[in-house]
Protein backbone atom coordinates (compact mmCIF):
# COMPACT_ATOMS: atom_id res chain seq x y z
CA UNK A 1 0.00 0.00 0.00
CA UNK A 2 1.32 3.54 -0.84
CA UNK A 3 0.60 6.65 0.96
CA UNK A 4 -0.27 9.82 -0.80
CA UNK A 5 0.21 13.20 0.92
CA UNK A 6 -2.41 15.56 -0.27
CA UNK A 7 0.23 18.11 -1.21
CA UNK A 8 1.87 15.43 -4.25
CA UNK A 9 -1.90 16.40 -5.17
CA UNK A 10 -2.24 19.90 -4.89
CA UNK A 11 -5.75 21.69 -2.62
CA UNK A 12 -7.58 19.16 -0.96
CA UNK A 13 -11.00 18.99 -2.14
CA UNK A 14 -12.77 18.69 0.77
CA UNK A 15 -10.79 21.44 2.67
CA UNK A 16 -7.56 23.41 2.89
CA UNK A 17 -5.78 21.77 5.54
CA UNK A 18 -2.44 19.17 4.52
CA UNK A 19 -2.79 16.89 7.17
CA UNK A 20 -4.74 14.56 5.68
CA UNK A 21 -3.50 11.64 3.43
CA UNK A 22 -4.61 9.06 0.79
CA UNK A 23 -3.86 5.81 0.98
CA UNK A 24 -4.15 3.60 -2.45
CA UNK A 25 -6.08 0.13 -1.51
CA UNK A 26 -3.70 -2.17 -3.23
CA UNK A 27 -6.69 -4.74 -4.02
CA UNK A 28 -8.67 -2.92 -5.96
CA UNK A 29 -6.35 0.28 -6.55
CA UNK A 30 -9.38 2.60 -4.38
CA UNK A 31 -7.92 5.79 -3.31
CA UNK A 32 -9.23 5.77 0.58
CA UNK A 33 -9.38 9.06 3.38
CA UNK A 34 -7.21 8.03 5.92
CA UNK A 35 -7.17 10.10 8.72
CA UNK A 36 -9.48 12.91 7.68
CA UNK A 37 -10.66 14.75 10.62
CA UNK A 38 -14.03 15.26 11.84
CA UNK A 39 -14.66 18.79 10.18
CA UNK A 40 -14.21 17.19 6.83
CA UNK A 41 -16.24 14.04 7.46
CA UNK A 42 -19.46 16.15 8.76
CA UNK A 43 -19.02 18.66 5.48
CA UNK A 44 -18.96 15.52 3.41
CA UNK A 45 -21.78 13.71 5.08
CA UNK A 46 -23.82 17.33 5.26
CA UNK A 47 -23.52 17.60 1.47
CA UNK A 48 -24.48 13.41 0.85
CA UNK A 49 -27.60 14.51 2.98
CA UNK A 50 -28.33 18.03 0.92
CA UNK A 51 -27.53 15.78 -2.05
CA UNK A 52 -30.39 13.15 -1.52
CA UNK A 53 -32.45 15.98 0.19
CA UNK A 54 -32.49 17.46 -2.97
CA UNK A 55 -33.09 14.47 -5.39
CA UNK A 56 -35.62 13.87 -2.48
CA UNK A 57 -37.49 17.00 -3.33
CA UNK A 58 -36.96 16.83 -7.14
CA UNK A 59 -38.90 13.21 -7.40
CA UNK A 60 -41.67 14.92 -4.95
CA UNK A 61 -41.83 18.07 -7.31
CA UNK A 62 -42.41 16.26 -10.16
CA UNK A 63 -44.75 14.00 -8.85
CA UNK A 64 -46.68 16.75 -7.75
CA UNK A 65 -46.67 17.90 -11.08
CA UNK A 66 -47.75 14.61 -12.76
CA UNK A 67 -50.36 14.59 -10.33
CA UNK A 68 -51.67 18.09 -11.49
CA UNK A 69 -51.44 17.17 -15.11
CA UNK A 70 -53.65 13.77 -14.73
CA UNK A 71 -55.92 16.52 -12.41
CA UNK A 72 -56.22 18.71 -15.54
CA UNK A 73 -56.62 15.95 -17.79
CA UNK A 74 -60.10 15.04 -15.88
CA UNK A 75 -61.25 17.88 -14.94
CA UNK A 76 -60.89 19.13 -18.99
CA UNK A 77 -62.65 15.17 -19.79
CA UNK A 78 -65.19 15.77 -17.27
CA UNK A 79 -65.70 19.99 -18.62
CA UNK A 80 -66.24 18.36 -22.33
CA UNK A 81 -69.17 15.69 -20.50
CA UNK A 82 -70.53 18.37 -18.92
CA UNK A 83 -70.69 20.77 -22.01
CA UNK A 84 -72.51 18.60 -24.19
CA UNK A 85 -74.90 17.98 -21.61
CA UNK A 86 -75.63 21.29 -21.72
CA UNK A 87 -76.33 21.41 -25.27
CA UNK A 88 -78.43 18.33 -25.18
CA UNK A 89 -80.72 20.17 -22.59
CA UNK A 90 -81.07 22.93 -24.68
CA UNK A 91 -82.06 21.07 -27.00
CA UNK A 92 -84.72 19.01 -25.23
CA UNK A 93 -85.71 22.48 -23.55
CA UNK A 94 -86.02 23.71 -27.17
CA UNK A 95 -88.04 20.53 -28.18
CA UNK A 96 -90.60 21.58 -25.31
CA UNK A 97 -91.36 24.66 -26.00
CA UNK A 98 -91.74 23.96 -29.45
CA UNK A 99 -94.28 20.82 -27.84
CA UNK A 100 -95.80 23.73 -25.46
CA UNK A 101 -96.17 26.01 -28.86
CA UNK A 102 -98.12 23.41 -31.13
CA UNK A 103 -100.22 22.61 -27.80
CA UNK A 104 -101.42 25.95 -26.93
CA UNK A 105 -102.78 26.49 -30.25
CA UNK A 106 -105.01 23.51 -29.69
CA UNK A 107 -106.27 23.57 -26.82
CA UNK A 108 -108.75 26.01 -25.41
CA UNK A 109 -107.77 26.06 -21.87
CA UNK A 110 -104.74 27.70 -22.07
CA UNK A 111 -106.17 30.51 -24.45
CA UNK A 112 -107.49 33.71 -22.19
CA UNK A 113 -107.74 36.76 -24.45
CA UNK A 114 -109.24 38.67 -20.75
CA UNK A 115 -106.02 38.63 -18.97
CA UNK A 116 -103.60 40.08 -21.40
CA UNK A 117 -100.74 40.99 -19.18
CA UNK A 118 -99.97 36.83 -18.66
CA UNK A 119 -98.78 34.53 -20.71
CA UNK A 120 -101.52 31.51 -21.78
CA UNK A 121 -100.19 28.77 -20.08
CA UNK A 122 -99.43 30.78 -16.78
CA UNK A 123 -103.15 31.22 -16.66
CA UNK A 124 -103.64 27.89 -17.40
CA UNK A 125 -101.22 26.84 -14.49
CA UNK A 126 -103.05 29.53 -12.55
CA UNK A 127 -106.54 27.97 -13.23
CA UNK A 128 -105.27 24.75 -12.69
CA UNK A 129 -104.20 25.05 -9.10
CA UNK A 130 -107.49 27.10 -8.29
CA UNK A 131 -109.10 23.60 -8.71
CA UNK A 132 -106.44 21.45 -7.07
CA UNK A 133 -103.87 20.50 -9.34
CA UNK A 134 -100.14 20.56 -8.77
Amino acid sequence: MYVYSMEQFGTNPLSQSSTSCLSEDSQDGNILMVGANSLEEKKLKRRQKNRAAAQRSRQKHTEKADELHQQHEQLEQNNTALKKEIEALKEEVKYWNQMLKDHESTCPDMLTPSLPTQTPILHWLAQGQDRGIQ
